[in-house]
């Protein structure tokens, strides 16, 4: 009952944002998600469209009429897919051996690689946000555990731009210049993004700011769900709310 509980929160979640243009959550963006979920998840919606992601397939439904969703397209996936985000017109899904870039017609147009890990990938401004972790569940620690930064201003040739160690890190969020990643035993983690272009090489620079006055090292967290200075963090034994609206952000409590 536990874990049937805390799934329907987060696809409460997720029907909520619909029709909320504008959002930068974990599973929203500034022109293309209509929804708001965790950067695990396997499901998204855009516009009148609803997107879900399994072991084999990238599956599309019209839900227009959503008592009566209809299968449109269905196309095969490399064997280890893991989540899936919605961004502007394409979906990014963030695999163990890489990041795979699709278009709404479920064609795949780009892809980056990176070492063996398991994979959340989130985006906002032109920018994804990737953890990679090497843990158990990613082929006996072959990968890597770091934070990358790539540069999707051309969805067919993402660049990567930034990579940052991390300790074990899992879920992430972002929602403007606050950016949260669930580090493992390291705990929650806030970062403050500073995105700077140079127009003379046209090149993007992030910065992340380690904020520790904000974070908590205390939380080990699974995934995080960032919107409007509400974040929603799962673990493995409750979900619980903060608000970050100003920092230090406050403990809301466990969600009842």
């Amino acid at each position: 009952m536990r874990q049937m509980y805390v799934t329907m929160i987060f696809i409460a979640l997720l029907v909520s944002g619909c029709g909320e243009a504008g959002s930068s959550g974990a599973s929203a963006s500034d022109a293309g998600a209509t929804g708001v979920g965790g950067s695990r998840t396997r499901f998204t919606i855009v516009g009148n469209k609803l997107y879900t992601l399994n072991d084999r397939t990238i599956n599309a439904f019209d839900i227009e009429d959503p008592t009566l969703p209809m299968p449109e397209i269905s196309q095969p996936v490399p064997f280890d897919a893991e989540t899936l985000h919605a961004y502007k017109n394409y979906l990014y899904v963030g695999a163990e051996t890489g990041v795979y870039i699709y278009d709404q017609s479920l064609d795949q147009v780009a892809k980056f690689t990176h070492l063996r890990s398991c994979d959340p990938v989130v985006v906002q401004d032109d920018l994804a946000y990737v953890t990679l972790n090497s843990g158990n569940g990613c082929h006996l620690d072959s990968g890597e555990n770091s934070l990358q930064v790539l540069d999707v201003k051309d969805p067919l040739k993402p660049v990567l731009i930034k990579t940052k160690n991390m300790f074990s890190p899992s879920g992430l969020g972002i929602d403007g210049k606050n950016l949260f990643v669930c580090d493992g035993a390291g705990g929650l983690k806030l970062f403050d993004v500073n995105v700077t272009e140079n127009n003379e090489t046209n090149k993007t620079a992030v910065a992340l700011t380690f904020n520790r006055a904000s974070s908590r090292a205390d939380i080990d967290c699974y995934d995080v769900i960032a919107h409007k200075g509400l974040l929603v963090v799962s673990n493995r034994k409750d979900v619980r709310e903060f608000d970050y609206t100003h920092l230090p952000m406050v403990d809301l409590g466990v969600i009842q």
